[in-house]
């Protein structure tokens, strides 16, 4: 049974739009929108019409939450006869967005907002909208006088950003109308975490004077996900999968699909899949799989040294702004570290895992450069070329900084002595365990089971702790539950990613029988518009053919 849904989350002209949505919901069929643009910007759109020889741009849009855990979104854009700038093209396929998620951008907004604001004061939640404020005036001045390929390519992303405020706001009643933070907090997700320690200094935590329930529970709260790049014995194939951990309020998921004919000569990406929320317009997971050739990976570090925090200033590129933007540009791993280093925010402070599909030769050869990892922390970005590690069988990612630089500056050596080896890359219960299971990994149905594996009460590496899995459950733990941890897994090969196809599955994971999570009296937080019962399997996401 799905959550109540904002009864005032409508489209203009409702009597049509009613019609649309009731055969939808009726026929199990897709939602079609046509977008044209007309003179002094203004945006014309024509819903249940694929107007593919006179539309500037075109979409569709698949909701399916309820019945298989996701909505499904097409967007092409800049195809049609009429020559569109590369700005105008972004925009459209914003505006398509905006309007076709509507009622899913309101109802996730109002469950993110209360995972992070739930509770807490106005004058916080001011000091976070002074810095986005700060940020998107700083980061246009730059666009604005910038030609360089990444201020560039910036400048599209923040059109396709433009675009989707436009294209909610335009087409839903005044009630439900959402002010510019509501989309930066949407969009800046993952930043969120660390702009408010940095504006709120009172809000990094003192560990020394935490129990060990408290520091599991921060600690959970801010580890956002597991990644595995498993290669076979003898190259015969690449998998590349991941599974996101973070609150369950967050499920309400949409695989996206994008098709933007860009000019732009630098533009190394046009086609990009990923999995993604309403309202967003980057993966926050991430999980992306390019046109370039390029898939990209990553999973949350966290940053236990809080005086780090000093260096954030809202004079900076928020790291779903560079992610895009890397994205769009970079033709290899190298470049895409170096993207990442441009006015480094220091916020989602994450390692990205770069697998360039061009650099390997099935049954051959992994060629140099064939994996990167970048890691970054408030001021610095660290970017290598990791290969070698992945030709011995595998790379894993488990919220632990690789690169020792960025380790130490994070302040796990001192964490890890007072809270133990747990905390260490070596010997945290994730490494553990890929390193005891990885080897087992031989087609995709064993890549999805290690994956959502879990099975804490019988799993000496686990020692009783939900969270101490590849895919946790805290919802579970005998102490602390809390509706938290994995709650979806994509998975995809060599052969998938190049038709950028993947199989994602949402909810948290049934590991070795365990019960389905379902929301119950016994967690008091937001979930507008969710299933009651996660008890999904994988979907397989591909690009339509529009």
């Amino acid at each position: 049974m799905e959550g109540r849904a904002c009864r005032s989350c409508r489209l203009h002209h409702l009597s049509a739009v009613f019609l649309l949505f009731l055969v939808t919901t009726a026929a199990g069929a897709e939602i079609q929108a046509t977008a044209y643009l007309q003179a002094q910007g203004k945006v014309q759109v024509k819903l249940g019409v694929l107007d593919k020889q006179n539309g500037d741009a075109v979409a569709t849009y698949d909701d399916r939450l309820t019945e298989n855990g996701w909505g499904v979104l097409n967007v092409v854009s800049g195809f049609r006869p009429k020559k569109l700038s590369d700005n105008d093209i972004m925009y459209l396929a914003g505006y398509l967005e905006g309007v076709l998620t509507q009622e899913r951008i309101y109802q996730h907004y109002l469950n993110l907002y209360g995972i992070f604001f739930m509770g807490k004061s106005e004058d916080l939640v001011g000091k976070v909208k002074k810095f986005y404020t700060a940020q998107d005036t700083w980061v246009r001045a730059q666009v604005k006088q910038s030609t360089d390929p990444v201020m560039e390519h910036l400048s599209y992303i923040l059109s396709q950003y433009d675009g989707l405020v436009k294209g909610y706001n335009d087409n839903v009643d005044p009630p439900v109308k959402l002010d510019i933070f509501a989309f930066q907090l949407l969009n800046g997700n993952g930043d969120t975490f660390d702009i408010i320690p940095a504006v709120n200094p009172s809000s990094r935590p003192d560990f020394s004077n935490m129990s060990r329930v408290e520091i599991d529970d921060w600690v959970s709260a801010h580890s956002h996900c597991s990644a595995l790049v498993k290669v076979l014995g003898a190259y015969e194939n690449v998998y590349m999968s991941h599974s996101s951990w973070f609150n369950y309020a967050a499920t309400m998921r949409i695989y996206k699909h994008y098709n933007f004919n860009i000019a732009n000569p630098a533009t190394a990406t046009r086609k990009m899949s990923f999995s993604s929320y309403p309202g967003y317009l980057e993966s926050l997971d991430d999980f992306y799989l390019m046109d370039s050739g390029l898939v990209m990976l990553q999973t949350t570090n966290n940053v236990f040294n809080g005086t780090l925090y000093d260096l954030v200033k809202p004079e900076s590129i928020l790291a779903w702004q560079r992610v895009r933007t890397a994205n769009m540009l970079a033709r290899n791993g190298d470049q895409w570290g170096a993207i990442m280093n441009v006015h480094n925010s220091g916020t989602y402070n994450n390692q990205y895992m770069i697998i360039d599909l061009n650099l390997i030769e099935l049954g051959k050869t992994i060629h140099d450069g064939a994996l990167y990892v970048v890691e970054q922390i408030p001021g610095l970005v660290m970017s290598a070329d990791q290969t070698d590690i992945l030709r011995a069988g595998y790379w894993p990612s488990y919220n632990i900084p690789f690169y020792e630089k960025v380790y130490n500056l994070s302040g796990y050596p001192e964490f890890a002595k007072s809270q133990g080896l747990d905390y260490t890359y070596q010997l945290a219960p994730r490494a553990k365990i890929f390193r005891r299971d990885a080897g087992k990994v031989k087609d995709m149905e064993s890549m999805k089971a290690i994956m959502r594996y879990n099975d804490y009460l019988h799993d000496p590496y686990s020692k009783g702790n939900p969270c101490s899995a590849i895919c946790c459950r805290k919802d579970l733990a005998k102490v602390g539950a809390k509706p938290d941890g994995c709650y979806d897994t994509k998975v995809s090969d060599y052969h998938m990613a190049r038709n950028l196809t993947s199989f994602a599955i949402n909810g948290p994971t049934l590991g070795t029988g365990l019960e389905p999570f379902s929301w119950s009296d016994k967690f008091k937080i937001s979930h507008i518009g969710l299933p009651n019962i996660y008890n999904f399997s994988f979907v397989t996401m591909t690009p339509a053919e529009l």
